[in-house]
C-alpha cells in the first residue's frame, strides 16, 4: 500500500508539472478601448498669444474677438466630442521677445499643447524651430515665406498665401489688366515702388523669388522705401522719391496705419491719381480707413484676397459670420479679415481634433496627433467655403486668391478676379 501510495503521489505530482496554468491575460494599453464620443467634463485648451497693446493692436484685436466668438459657438454646440474648449492667451505687447518668453510659459505649464495660434510673421519666424522641436501645430496670421517654409520649420501654417504669393499675383493682375487700371498718363511700362514697413513683415513680400517673377513679367522695381512703423508716420518723402524714380504703381506690405501713411501722402500731394497702389489682404480692411484723411483716398485699392467679404451676404459662411458677430454685438470695425479668418481657423482646428481623437483616442491627443489631420484633410474649405485651404504634402499655406478693389469703403470691397492659383513663390522656388 506504501509503494501505491507513493507512485500516486509522483503521479499526480507529474501530470501537475504538465498541466498549463490559468492566467489573467493582461490588456495592452494598445489594445485598450479609445476614448472617441462622450467627453463631456473634459476639457481641451486653444493657445494664442498676440498684440493688443502694441502697433499691430487695431488689426488684432478683430483677430482676438473672432477667436473669442467662434470657440464659444462651438462650445455652445456641445464643444468638441462633448468636451468645451477653454481659451489661454496672453498680450505681446507687439515684442518679439515677449512672444518667445510667452511660449516658454505655456509650453512649461502644458507639456502636451495640441493647437497654437500666432497673429504676426515675426514671432512665427522666431518660433518655428521651436514648433517643429516640440510638435506643436500652429495657425498663424503672419504670412511669413520663412515662417512656413524654412528648412527648419514645417509645423505653422497659414490663414492666407505667403506676402511673395500675394505680391506676384498682384502683379499677375496688374500685367494682365495694365490698359485697364494703368494711371491716367501711363505708358506701357509698369514701374513699380515698394513702399513698406521695416522687419519681418514689411518686407515679407520682397524677395529674390518676388523679384525674379517681377522681372519674369517685365515688371521695373524702380524704388524701394521705408516708413515708420507708426500711426503719425509721414509717407511724403517716399511717395516723393517714388515719383522721382518713375513709378506708376506702389506696393506696400502693411496693414491699418500703413496703407494710410501712403494713401495720406498722395493725398495731400495732389498725386492719388497718378498711382496704382496695391497691399497684402490685411492692408484692404475696415481699420485702414480709420486712418485716412479722406475715405476715397483708398477708392482703386488693389489686393489678394483669400476669404469672402461681409458684402458676400448670400454665402453661408459670411451668413454665419454676421450672425455670430450679431450675437456677441461686435461693432462695424471688428467686422474685419481678421475676425473672418479666425472663425476659419478655429473651424480647421476642431475639424482636425476631432479626426486626431478618432485615430489616437482623446487620452492620446498630442499636437503631433493633430498635426498629422491638418496634413491629411487635403483641400478643406471651412465654413462652405469662407476660406480654401490645402496643407497637403508640403504645403503650409494656401494657394489661391480672389483679387478685389476698395469702391466706397469696407462695404464695397468688390471682386475684380475670382479664386485663382497664386504663382508659388516660397523660398527656393524658380520662378
Amino acid at each position: 500500500m506504501r509503494i501505491r501510495s507513493i507512485f500516486t503521489i509522483a503521479l499526480l505530482l507529474a501530470l501537475a508539472a504538465c498541466a498549463t496554468p490559468v492566467q489573467e491575460t493582461a490588456v495592452s494599453p494598445a489594445d485598450a478601448p479609445k476614448r472617441t464620443a462622450n467627453l463631456e467634463g473634459e476639457t481641451i485648451t486653444f493657445y494664442h498669444f498676440g498684440d493688443l497693446s502694441g502697433p499691430y493692436a487695431s488689426t488684432t484685436t478683430p483677430l482676438i474677438h473672432g477667436f473669442e466668438d467662434a470657440v464659444a459657438a462651438v462650445n455652445a454646440r456641445g464643444g468638441i466630442r462633448g468636451a468645451q474648449i477653454a481659451i489661454a492667451f496672453s498680450d505681446t505687447g507687439g515684442s518679439v521677445d515677449e512672444a518667445v518668453a510667452i511660449y516658454e510659459r505655456f509650453t512649461s505649464a502644458d507639456d502636451n499643447i495640441p493647437i497654437l495660434f500666432l497673429y504676426g510673421s515675426a514671432e512665427a519666424e522666431a518660433l518655428a524651430s521651436r514648433l517643429r522641436e516640440d510638435r506643436v501645430p500652429a495657425m498663424s496670421a503672419g504670412l511669413s515665406a520663412e515662417a512656413f517654409y524654412g528648412a527648419d520649420s514645417g509645423y505653422v501654417f497659414g490663414y492666407g498665401p505667403i506676402y511673395p504669393d500675394q505680391f506676384g499675383l498682384f502683379l499677375d493682375y496688374v500685367r494682365a489688366n495694365w490698359d485697364a487700371v494703368k494711371p491716367a498718363g501711363a505708358g506701357d511700362a509698369i514701374n513699380l515702388a515698394y513702399i513698406s514697413w521695416p522687419g519681418a513683415y514689411g518686407q515679407g513680400a520682397l524677395t529674390s523669388e518676388s523679384r525674379a517673377y517681377a522681372a519674369g513679367l517685365g515688371v521695373n522695381i524702380v524704388a524701394e522705401e521705408l516708413i515708420d512703423l507708426s500711426p503719425t508716420a509721414d509717407g511724403t518723402i517716399a511717395v516723393l522719391n517714388a515719383q522721382a524714380a518713375g513709378a506708376n504703381v506702389i506696393y506696400t506690405n502693411t496693414l491699418t496705419f500703413g496703407p494710410g501713411t501712403i494713401l495720406n501722402a498722395l493725398g495731400a500731394l495732389g498725386l492719388r491719381d497718378q498711382f496704382l497702389v496695391g497691399t497684402n489682404n490685411w492692408g484692404m480692411d475696415v481699420a485702414t480707413y480709420a486712418f485716412l484723411a479722406d475715405p476715397s483716398l483708398a477708392d482703386g485699392l488693389l489686393a489678394p484676397f483669400p476669404y469672402m467679404w461681409w458684402n458676400d451676404v448670400d454665402h453661408p459662411g459670411i451668413r454665419y459670420a454676421i450672425e455670430t458677430a450679431d450675437a456677441n454685438n461686435r461693432q462695424p470695425q471688428e467686422r474685419s479679415s481678421g475676425y473672418l479668418v479666425t472663425l476659419t481657423g478655429v473651424d480647421l482646428a476642431v475639424k482636425a481634433i476631432e479626426n486626431a481623437i478618432d485615430a489616437v483616442g482623446f487620452d492620446n491627443l498630442s499636437g503631433q496627433a493633430v498635426y498629422e489631420q491638418i496634413l491629411a484633410l487635403g483641400a478643406y474649405a471651412p465654413l462652405d467655403g469662407l476660406m480654401r485651404f490645402d496643407f497637403s504634402g508640403d504645403n503650409r499655406s494656401p494657394h489661391q486668391a480672389q483679387i478685389r478693389v476698395a469702391r466706397g469703403g469696407p462695404d464695397g470691397f468688390v471682386q475684380v478676379q475670382d479664386w485663382t492659383a497664386t504663382p508659388d513663390l516660397r523660398p527656393g522656388a524658380n520662378p
